[in-house]
This record gives C-alpha cells, sequence and structure tokens, in this order.
C-alpha cells in the first residue's frame, strides 16, 4: 500500500487545492499493518484511529504505477526530495524495497526513509539501494516514557542508534516529541548525548489524535516549546551546559543568550523546522490559523515578535532584521 500526504497529492498535480505552504519534500507512507504499539500514533496496532491519516495529515492511496508517472511529469521546483515513511512490519519493509528499486532510476532526487529498523544490516541494505538519509524515531526521551508509551526497551533503541550514527555519520536520524511527559532536562540529556554520535535531530509537539489511547493530553505549552527550540538550537551550534539553568523539576527557567545567538533569534532560526534537507513538514504538528510550533518557512517580523513574546526570555533591546534575513 503506497499513500502520499495530501499536500504532496496536491503539489504534484494529483488532485486540486490550495497550499499556502509547498512541501518541499514528498512524502510517501507505504504498508498496511503497523506492529507498534505507540500510544499517540494512529497508525498504531492500539489505535482505533482512521487508518489514511498519520499525525493530522490525511494520506490517500495510489499505485506504484501511478506514483512513478506524476513524479514523470512534476514540472515543479519546489520539491526536492522524498521522504518514505514505512510501517513497523517485515512487510512493509519489503515493499518499501520494492518501491526504491521500482522508482530510484527515474527519481533525480535523494531519499530519505523513516522506519524501525533494529538490525545494522537492514540498515546498510537500504543505504546500498539509494536511500540516503535514514530516520530511526525516540519519540519519548528517558526510560520510563518511552517504555510506557512504546512498549520497547530504551536502552536498547538508544544504543543502536548511536551505534548507527558512529558508522553512518551524519546520514541518521531521530526525532523527539515534546510534550509527552518529559521534562526540559531530560530532553536536553538526551539530545545531547546524540549529538556527539553524529544524529541529526528533529523535534515535533506533541499531537493529541482522536481514537488514540492519548487522545485526551494537551499539546505542550508554547513557552515550553518555544525554549526547547532555543535550547536544542544552541546545542547544534555548539553551546554548553553552563548557558542553561533548570528549575524544579526541570523546567528551562534561563537562557544565555550571546549577540550571536540573539542575532539568530532576531531572524527566526530557533523556530523554524528542523530535519534533512529540504524537509519542511507544513502543518504537520498545527492547523492553520492556531499556534504555529514549527515554521516550515522563514518567519515574518510579525511571526518573529510572537516567538520571541512566545519564549518569554530577556534578551534584551532588539532590531528586527527585514523579513527575517
Amino acid at each position: 500500500m503506497i499513500r502520499l500526504s495530501i499536500g504532496t497529492v496536491i503539489e504534484l498535480g494529483i488532485k486540486k487545492g490550495q497550499s499556502d505552504i509547498p512541501p518541499t519534500t514528498a512524502y510517501i507512507m507505504i504498508g498496511n499493518k503497523c506492529n507498534n504499539r505507540c500510544l499517540f500514533c494512529s497508525q498504531s496496532i492500539e489505535s482505533n484511529s482512521r487508518k489514511d491519516k498519520l499525525s493530522r495529515v490525511l494520506w490517500p492511496e495510489y499505485t506504484k504505477e501511478e506514483v512513478l508517472k506524476v513524479f514523470k511529469n512534476y514540472r515543479g521546483d519546489n520539491i526536492k526530495r522524498v521522504c518514505l515513511q514505512s510501517m513497523a512490519s517485515e512487510q512493509s519493509h519489503k515493499e518499501v524495497k520494492e518501491f526504491i528499486t521500482y522508482i530510484k532510476n527515474d527519481l533525480n532526487m535523494p531519499i530519505s526513509l523513516s522506519a524501525k529498523l533494529e538490525d545494522m544490516k537492514d540498515i546498510e541494505k537500504f543505504f546500498d539501494l539509494g536511500v540516503d538519509k535514514i530516520g530511526i524515531a525516540i519519540d519519548a526521551v528517558n526510560k520510563d516514557l518511552y517504555e510506557k508509551i512504546k512498549g520497547n526497551n530504551f536502552e536498547k533503541k538508544i544504543n543502536f542508534i548511536k551505534e548507527a550514527g558512529l558508522i553512518y555519520p551524519n546520514k541518521i536520524s531521530t526525532h523527539i516529541i515534546v510534550g509527552l511527559g518529559e521534562s526540559h532536562k531530560d530532553i536536553y540529556d538526551l539530545y545531547k548525548d546524540l549529538k556527539g554520535y553524529n544524529i541529526n535531530i528533529s523535534l515535533f509537539a506533541f499531537t493529541p489524535v482522536k481514537g488514540t489511547k492519548m487522545e485526551n493530553i494537551s499539546q505542550p505549552n508554547i513557552e515550553s516549546y518555544r525554549r526547547v527550540q532555543l535550547m536544542t538550537y544552541m546545542i547544534d551550534k555548539g553551546y554548553n551546559r553552563d548557558y542553561f539553568k533548570f528549575g524544579i523539576g526541570g523546567y528551562l527557567k534561563h537562557i544565555e543568550i550571546d549577540e550571536y545567538i540573539k542575532m539568530d533569534i532576531l531572524k527566526g532560526k530557533p523556530f523554524e523546522i528542523k530535519g534533512c534537507e529540504n524537509c519542511n513538514r507544513p502543518y504537520y504538528n498545527e492547523r492553520p490559523g492556531h499556534i504555529i510550533y514549527n515554521y516550515s518557512r522563514n518567519l515574518t517580523n510579525d511571526e518573529i515578535k510572537l516567538s520571541i513574546e512566545e519564549i518569554n526570555l530577556n534578551i534584551g533591546d532588539f532590531e528586527l532584521c527585514k523579513n527575517g534575513e
């Protein structure tokens, strides 16, 4: 089974529609059964959600022939990468391999894969097939939450991702979901640790989905999320523990902001989406007109001002750069 995100469908011209932020990556989901038991996910074996949705996004179904045809006929310049998202099953992984083999000779763009992989030989096989980035999700950042929400062994997963990062530096990624019950200190500890193993890390805001075990949990407070965005942005830039002060319950109560980071804040850079090159995931966590957690493009001056208000930290006097540039 091959599904395309609705934004991808519109951008490729399969269906008519409007997209105020066109996707720069084509998102493709492969497989019809997931063996994972993630309590927040619509595709989980534990979920009663619609299976044509992932997070808030609708994913219509197509054949591989239809998908290849629309890529061959695509004349736009927005799509620059393909991201394959595989269900967690051997059959799904087999279908992903077949799809890559079928499409790669006619596809002149890099391919990312997000999958539950637990054997280094499988990672090697996918890279040999032509995948250039592989994402292995962690989601929950500490042992108790991970094993409660994901149902797997935390240390085993972390050690596997670290090993993969050492063998394939800067080609392995993972993502963290903010708002599952963790502390800011939990996020700092894991994020900092994984960066030492050449792992690229994306952030998502928890998104409640009807029909899942966590449908009644709220999205994270925007102040909390903005502070995590700035903290992880600074970790990526090489800033150490001395710049972050944690209070009761591990809440990030203060961030030391120097002139270099201040300049980036005034351009909105810490609040832009993290991910593979040319991955912007528009409205994956959000709905138009509501709180924007991850900006999928350069922020406007008004959005930068709002983000500075939301983060609720004193960065001193400031003057915004024109249009965030």
